[in-house]
């Protein structure tokens, strides 16, 4: 099995229509998220990640009303899940792209090891990563507990977790909801949220897992506008 012996020990609940969700951890601490990070401000082109005048917050898109632009959150971690050069600091700014160069969407989501839907959640995101690339999507997942609810994950944790489920996308550590702290009531996970690269808006997010990936990211699609949300940085050309 998978999950760790004690995953059974926690009831899952149904989460509105969203899908199958766990009780989540309210603890704060550990390694492995957080301001104190250094990493890049800028995108792998050197371009600022966005500063929105009104700052950056936590409100998904409501159609045609935009949604805030999450912050450039750091973490350590693994990006597509390569530990051999051991952990790095991985920002949201390496996934900013406002010109559509490399993705569309980055899809991301929290999870913890005792979390049954949320390891469910991992295989079907594996089995897919291949598709999604193909699609412009990709995946930053966040391990926020280890094996036991309420004890943040470590970065054996995380290790185990990689190994587990033979991750394909970038893994990384946030401790206690370090950074994703009051996205999501705690008390459920796992949290998705999806994110238009061009900008950093906040697509769509919920809490719980669909059992399908094309179901949980067809809101995002169905959100995503045409034109950017916000404006993009003065003097760029996008080709």
């Amino acid at each position: 099995m998978k999950t760790p012996s004690l995953a059974s020990a926690f009831a899952l609940v149904l989460v509105g229509a969203t899908g199958i969700a766990c009780g989540g951890s309210t603890a704060n601490g550990g390694a492995g998220g957080g301001a104190q990070l250094t990493g890049h401000d800028t995108n792998p082109d050197g371009v600022p990640y966005p500063m929105p005048p009104g700052g950056y917050g936590r409100t998904p898109r409501s159609g045609s009303a935009p949604g805030s632009v999450m912050q450039n959150f750091k973490f350590l971690g693994y990006p597509d899940a390569d530990e051999s050069k051991g952990l790095q600091t991985v920002g949201l700014a390496d996934f900013y792209d406002p010109c559509n160069k490399r993705f569309k969407i980055l899809h991301v989501t929290v999870a913890a090891a005792w979390c049954e839907p949320c390891n469910q959640e991992t295989d079907a995101i594996v089995a897919a990563e291949a598709d999604l690339a193909s699609k412009g999507v990709a995946v930053l997942q966040a391990l926020d507990d280890g094996p036991v609810q309420g004890q943040p994950a470590t970065v054996s944790d995380l290790d185990f977790w990689i190994a587990d489920h033979k991750s394909n996308f970038t893994e990384v550590l946030d401790p206690g909801l370090q950074n994703f702290s009051g996205f999501f009531d705690a008390a459920a996970i796992p949290w998705n949220a999806d994110l238009d690269v061009r900008t950093m808006e906040i697509l769509d997010a919920s809490v719980g897992w669909s059992g399908d990936v094309a179901t949980e990211l067809q809101p995002a699609h169905g959100a995503l506008p045409g034109d950017p949300s916000y404006p993009l940085p003065a003097g760029l050309k996008c080709q």
